[in-house]
């Protein structure tokens, strides 16, 4: 039974990195919303400070119905701040966030690492083990979902990855203040509150 868990996830780990991801296209200054399309936006609280090194992070989401596996950028290449402002188009529907892609700064370059996103589950330290242990079945986790309409725009909130288990938070009166200046072509108070849960 061991052996078929961690097959699975091996598997279900190949599946998911091998499938042609799709990158959210960033929003321009100047952008509205696009027709048909949505905008999300937040801020992401990143797992590592300077021990990133640099390395980019991305948050990986799929669409429940189409099973499209989409990809977005939560920390930049060669930035280190703990807090990273996110904003993309995205097509409307159903999605889960799927993992967390990061590496760890390493005197030889960097470690990465794929880490699984499920509610109230620490997925980091023996995830793997306490899985063939029988310590949690796979089946009964429940992923973070949220739905996306057309024509939207969406604050998707404070995204709590600094320690796992993560958590999401609204804190979306100080985030608009700080886009607003940013983005002139967009009404952020007019935005639907799409926290995770």
């Amino acid at each position: 039974m061991k052996r078929i868990i961690t097959v699975f996830l091996v598997f279900l780990s190949m599946q998911i990195n091998a499938q042609d991801l799709k990158h959210l296209n960033d929003v321009a200054s100047n952008d509205g919303i696009p027709r048909g399309k949505a905008i999300i936006y937040g801020n992401f609280i990143q797992r590592l400070g300077f021990s990133s090194g640099g390395f980019p992070q991305d948050i990986r989401l799929i669409n429940t119905e189409t099973k499209e596996v989409f990809s977005f950028r939560v920390k930049p290449t060669f930035k280190s701040s703990k807090e990273n402002i996110f904003i993309y188009t995205i097509e409307p529907g159903n999605y889960a966030i799927l993992n967390y892609w990061w590496t760890n700064s390493k005197w030889y370059g960097g470690k990465m690492y794929t880490e699984y996103i499920f509610k109230n589950t620490d997925t980091t330290d023996g995830f793997e083990d306490k899985v063939n242990d029988g310590l949690i079945n796979i089946d009964e986790l429940e992923r973070f979902t949220f739905k996306i309409t057309e024509n939207s725009l969406n604050y998707l909130g404070t995204w709590h990855f600094k320690t796992p288990p993560v958590s999401f938070t609204d804190d979306k009166v100080i985030l608009d203040k700080k886009m607003k200046d940013r983005y002139k072509a967009i009404d952020f108070s007019q935005a639907n509150l799409v926290i995770p849960n």
